[in-house]
């Protein structure tokens, strides 16, 4: 099936390479992200059941059939795209539509650095971060390019190290040797457990979780613990907000630990916490890199900011302890 029969209306946009993320809300609001921009437009779909037509479409490309009484539905195209599907009993407004691409080409720290995101120190810090095997948390609130991110870090992790990467659905997109990449067979978030519990076996010097939703949060800080280097994804606004999401993931999960053990379990195994943000007017920034020190007497995240953002100066600070980090 090629593009056209794919995706129909979309299909002119979806070949666009510098559109990221495509938006089907109703047949007539559709909109996506060129170059960091928001496009729309009212009169691509006539009805719903064309909107359902391309979203069949979509899957059965995969193999997949799909009918209205499913409700909800995702998939990884071929080519690493992302979809996910909305439609039948759960969706009030008719048959919804998102769609994830890759970026077209593969993203560097200089890319980074060009486009703003950070400056020299903050890439200076996340290599060496990466190639000292530190336990990182990447945070970052929605649209913020955790993902790209996350593949931008770890080719800075040592290349003669072996990296395995855990997702529910493929996402991570890079080039590197000595990777194995792991995907749920079902493209469920409770696969993801026993997921990495294999992955334990597979001799990695580098752990890539993407993204800590669930009981693998707690999974991910125990190899933490238990001296294997991890990257995890997160979804959160701040340093503590992604440590605090991580005490809940793990309480959520039937683990028995009070949030006194759960803190002093986070704080002894998360070293660093690297948090994105999308700003509002678009822009994508490294607004921080966070080392977390243990516990305070008071049982409060011992917290050692090393680098960051000022959006009212538009500037980024590399501070004392981040200097020493870099000198170390």
């Amino acid at each position: 099936m090629n593009v056209e029969q794919m995706m129909g209306p979309l299909s002119e946009i979806f070949k666009n390479k510098e559109v990221s993320e495509i938006i089907v809300d109703s047949f007539d609001d559709v909109y996506w992200e060129q170059s960091g921009k928001i496009l729309e437009s009212s009169d691509l779909f006539k009805n719903s059941e064309e909107i359902f037509n391309v979203i069949k479409n979509i899957f059965r490309s995969i193999g997949r059939e799909l009918n209205e009484s499913q409700g909800y539905a995702d998939c990884r195209l071929e080519d690493g795209t992302r979809v996910a599907a909305v439609f039948g009993p759960i969706s009030l407004n008719g048959p919804a539509l998102v769609i994830r691409k890759l970026p077209y080409h593969n993203v560097t720290l200089d890319n980074l650095i060009s486009w703003n995101c950070l400056d020299d120190n903050g890439a200076k810090l996340i290599k060496k971060i990466m190639q000292k095997g530190k336990n990182v948390v990447l945070a970052g609130n929605a649209g913020s390019g955790k993902t790209t991110m996350a593949n931008v870090i770890v080719e800075q992790i040592d290349p003669t190290w072996r990296v395995v990467t855990v997702e529910k659905t493929a996402e991570m997109d890079f080039k590197r040797k000595r990777t194995l990449r792991l995907e749920t067979p079902n493209a469920k978030q409770e696969e993801m457990v026993e997921l990495l519990k294999n992955a334990y076996q597979l001799r990695a010097d580098y752990f890539i979780v993407n993204e800590l939703v669930g009981a693998e949060a707690f999974e991910s800080v125990k190899f933490m613990k238990e001296g294997y280097s991890v990257l995890a994804t997160i979804m959160a606004e701040s340093c503590l907000d992604a440590l605090k999401r991580i005490e809940l993931l793990s309480m959520m999960s039937s683990y028995g630990f009070g949030v006194e053990e759960l803190r002093h379990q986070i704080a002894s195994g998360v070293q660093i916490v690297i948090n994105q943000k999308r700003l509002e007017n678009g822009q994508r920034k490294i607004v921080g890199i966070t080392a977390i020190e243990g516990l305070t007497d008071d049982g409060k995240y011992k917290l050692k900011p090393l680098y960051s953002y000022d959006e009212s100066s538009e500037s980024f600070y590399l501070t004392k302890e981040g200097e020493k980090f870099l000198q170390a």
